[in-house]
């Protein structure tokens, strides 16, 4: 791409999703929409990126951390024509083309979004529209053509006429600007509609009346310009793409049993020959790789999941490094900084917490992991607890190779049990155990014979 800038419009609190969130923050496919924007504009290898913020400005800005980010703010809501002159001085030394691009649009793509700015860099444009043909064009400005087929201005339905209305072709509000007429146009922008706003549709009758070169591009599927107003809307826009996501999945070698209740954040890598179960929802920054089966019914969210790994049905998996050939579930919770190493089994209701499960290790069932380091072939009884908070502070408990911890047993952190070690089922154990040793601590078991509760009186004392 030549000299180009994006303008980012991410200040409206879009008020009919009646929500106390910003608009452009609510989620599709566990990403906020106007992530998905940002990776189509920052995909055009802009010079900068302005985003234009308000309702919730400091959240919108806890969406992306690049660098070629910059926030301007938005105090009142005047208009997307006010919106876009927010980014003047921002971008006042700029020379080039502005991308102009609403925040709530999570369906564009890359693709559609560099075609649109070839062609107008090809047509060498002075203004380009990208615009939609729509069966229902209801609510959406209309694209007012000329002889020569070229736009020569929008009009916003509640100041269209009942011819005007009949058109289908709408305004996407999608824009490709010369820098050099669009902050001229913008100051002659004004409020002298229906609905008293500075409409940045209006640089386009600007441009037609200065007899400068407009172009209008149609979008080849009208959904990547959807933009999303309120939570019906929010609801197909997810339905869409998590279709286009799921599909490029099983046609690159996944298996999804039901596509329809499998939710999987885009740009997920997921290797050939996984099946995944309904019901389950990957999110995030996940991978997963080959020959696993995930589900049903699984929650799986920024973790690398290695080769061959079961993870059986129910499971809550947030942040964790889980390596090859390991079975997990059903029915486990594995947390933030677990990190499950080969061929280990995590079974069902355990619960694993920032801790190294060693490789061939077992934590079968019933158990909390915590603050652990586990070594090779460490075997975990039924309804074992690492101790690991005093009230005040988190310790470590460190188990090495090839021992064998007794079903119920208590691990009081901080504690080492050396390698080789056995526990007594049933123990508290608070101090180190030697290599190879037994170690029970449990009370002495008193048998007192022919013993009676005493009867109940008549009130139940």
């Amino acid at each position: 791409m030549a000299n180009l800038a994006v303008v980012v419009l991410a200040a409206g609190m879009g008020k009919r999703m009646k929500s106390d969130t910003a608009k452009v923050l609510h989620p599709v496919l566990g990403r906020p929409m106007l992530s998905y924007v940002y990776d189509a504009a920052l995909s055009l290898s802009p010079k900068r990126v302005v985003v234009v913020v308000g309702h919730g400005a400091d959240e919108v800005k806890k969406v992306s951390d690049s660098k070629k980010l910059t926030y301007v703010t938005q105090t009142k809501q005047l208009g997307t024509g006010h919106a876009a002159s927010c980014a003047t001085e921002a971008l006042k030394n700029f020379k080039g083309n502005v991308v102009i691009i609403n925040g709530d649009f999570p369906l564009i793509t890359p693709s559609t979004l560099k075609k649109f700015v070839r062609q107008h860099e090809r047509k060498d444009a002075d203004l380009s529209v990208l615009t939609a043909l729509l069966d229902d064009p209801t609510g959406y400005g209309r694209i007012m053509r000329g002889t020569d087929g070229d736009p020569i201005g929008i009009v916003e339905e509640k100041d269209a006429s009942r011819e005007e209305r009949f058109i289908d072709e709408i305004n996407s509000g999608t824009y490709c600007v010369k820098s050099s007429f669009l902050w001229n146009a913008l100051k002659k922008v004004n409020r002298k509609n229906k609905q008293g706003e500075y409409y940045l549709t209006d640089v386009v009758g600007l441009a037609h009346n200065n007899s400068l070169k407009i172009n209008g591009e149609v979008v080849s599927d009208s959904d990547e310009v959807m933009g999303v107003n309120d939570r019906v809307e929010l609801s197909y826009v997810e339905s869409v793409l998590k279709w286009r996501t799921n599909e490029n999945l099983m046609r690159s070698g996944v298996t999804l049993i039901d596509p329809e209740t499998t939710y999987i954040s885009p740009g997920i890598r997921i290797g050939r020959d996984t099946t995944i179960y309904p019901n389950t929802q990957i999110y995030g920054e996940t991978q997963i790789g080959r020959d696993c089966t995930i589900g049903p019914t699984n929650w799986i969210e920024n973790t690398k999941i290695g080769n061959g790994v079961i993870i059986k049905s129910s499971c809550y998996i947030t942040n964790a490094t889980i390596k090859n050939n390991i079975s997990v579930g059903p029915f486990a919770h594995i947390r933030p900084e677990a990190k499950i190493m080969d061929g280990a089994k995590i079974g069902n209701f355990v619960e694993i917490k920032k801790s190294k499960i060693g490789q061939g290790s077992k934590v079968p069932h019933l158990s909390y992991i915590g603050d652990a380091d586990l070594g090779k072939q460490v075997n975990i009884g039924a309804g074992t607890i690492t101790c690991n908070y005093d009230g005040v502070n988190k310790h470590k408990t460190i188990v090495e190779d090839n021992v064998f911890i007794g079903s119920d047993t208590m691990l009081v952190a901080p504690i080492k049990v050396g390698k080789g070690a056995t526990t007594g089922a049933g123990s508290t154990i608070s101090k180190d155990v030697p290599e190879g040793s037994l170690a029970i601590g449990r009370a002495r078991q008193t048998v007192i014979k022919d013993w009676k509760r005493k009867p109940k009186d008549k009130k139940g004392k």
